[in-house]
């Protein structure tokens, strides 16, 4: 049987009627989170995901696969949710605090608790070779509220430095759980750097003047 591309493994969970894949691909991962991937086997998954043999088998031919699966589905998940999260909102700042309010709330729901306890290896090397990805999706779902926080103050922002810091502070609550504490200051992100941007304008308005 001809494998499904894996780039189109996200396509496919939105396109797939009886819900199989998405089952699948979810069952993998509380799988991965109980028991790592070393030991993990077709018959765990089939058992985490409540599906039978013959079903796993008409997408996948091996443990492999679905891994892999399973680490493109997340990765363009993320993708596509950042950049819809801001989509339609005319207000920057409100488009800001959506995508903050997806990212978080993305983080927890799709990192199994303990995974660096159960498989740090696999985890690592997924977080290392979807980072660019993850930080270009950022950039992309931000980009109207860089220009207008450009239009405030007068001068370019570092675009790249500010995802990669928003990226790594995210990946750091795999390690750390985030608490509530530190998701009101998350989520607060886009209201702080708007008082930011109107102190610099505001600033800049009273030089002119005087």
């Amino acid at each position: 049987m001809k494998m499904v591309p894996h780039p189109d493994w996200s396509q496919l969970v939105a396109t797939d009627q009886s819900g199989s894949v998405l089952k699948i691909l979810d069952g993998t991962l509380r799988a991965i989170g109980s028991m790592g991937t070393r030991r993990l086997s077709m018959s765990d998954i089939c058992e985490s995901s409540g599906v039978s043999r013959g079903t796993l088998y008409r997408y996948f031919t091996s443990k492999e696969d679905v891994l892999a699966a399973v680490s493109e589905f997340v990765c363009s998940s993320f993708e596509r949710g950042i950049v819809e999260a801001g989509e339609g909102i005319a207000d920057p700042i409100e488009r800001f605090r959506a995508v903050m309010r997806f990212y978080g709330r993305f983080t927890i729901e799709r990192s199994p608790d303990g995974i660096f306890e159960v498989e740090p290896a696999f985890h690592l090397q997924f977080l290392r070779s979807h980072f660019n990805r993850h930080k270009a999706a950022v950039a992309r779902a931000l980009g109207p509220v860089f220009d207008y926080f450009e239009s405030l103050i007068g001068t370019s922002i570092d675009r790249d430095a500010f995802c990669d810091t928003m990226v790594r502070m995210q990946l750091s609550t795999l390690i750390i759980p985030a608490t509530p504490e530190w998701l009101a200051i998350w989520n607060s992100t886009p209201d702080r750097l708007s008082e930011w941007a109107l102190q610099i304008a505001n600033s800049q308005t009273d030089h002119k003047k005087g």
